[in-house]
């Protein structure tokens, strides 16, 4: 088992980020000042967990965030369906696949070694076409706009190109 010092002299990979950002605004936003601080935390958890990554398009199962927040696991799936319901995330039970839907929208790929590592993200999630398009279309919406990298701004026509749908 690594040590802590062991753990800190591991060299950093360049497309696994140590932070990931979180707007100022997020207590200013309407939605959020209306939430019960409880979930305001899942929020957050959801967020910063180590679970996430750059696109906000992870497998959280809910019995990890349960484990980490203390809560009963029915506790996490009413706040991820009351998160679901305010349009924050997307979640589906059968595959434990969440989606952050501004995740985009603040942080996006800045390289190309970023964007590869996006795609073969994308890849080793569970078959999820539902999920898979909605992150295409938020992509979409969140990457194309001036001013952004090119890596960002690429980044919706790589993953049609990448995630066709499936011909019968």
């Amino acid at each position: 088992m690594p040590d802590d010092a062991e753990e800190e002299r591991k060299p950093l990979r360049a497309d696994v980020p140590r932070y990931y950002r979180v707007a100022t605004r997020f207590h200013d936003d309407e939605k959020v000042r209306a939430w019960p601080d409880w979930i305001k935390l899942l929020s957050l958890y959801v967020l910063t967990t180590k679970h996430r990554n750059l696109e906000g398009f992870f497998v959280l199962p809910p019995y990890y965030a349960a484990a980490d927040l203390g809560w009963p696991r029915s506790r996490v799936l009413n706040g991820l369906r009351i998160l679901e319901a305010d349009a924050f995330l997307s979640f589906d039970s059968a595959t434990n696949l969440l989606l952050i839907r501004n995740a985009l929208r603040y942080q996006q790929p800045d390289s190309k070694n970023v964007q590869k590592a996006v795609i073969s993200r994308i890849r080793s999630l569970p078959e999820n076409q539902k999920l898979l398009q909605e992150f295409i279309d938020l992509a979409t919406e969140h990457c194309r706009k001036t001013g952004l990298s090119p890596w960002a701004q690429g980044l919706p026509e790589l993953l049609r190109k990448e995630f066709r749908p499936k011909k019968p």
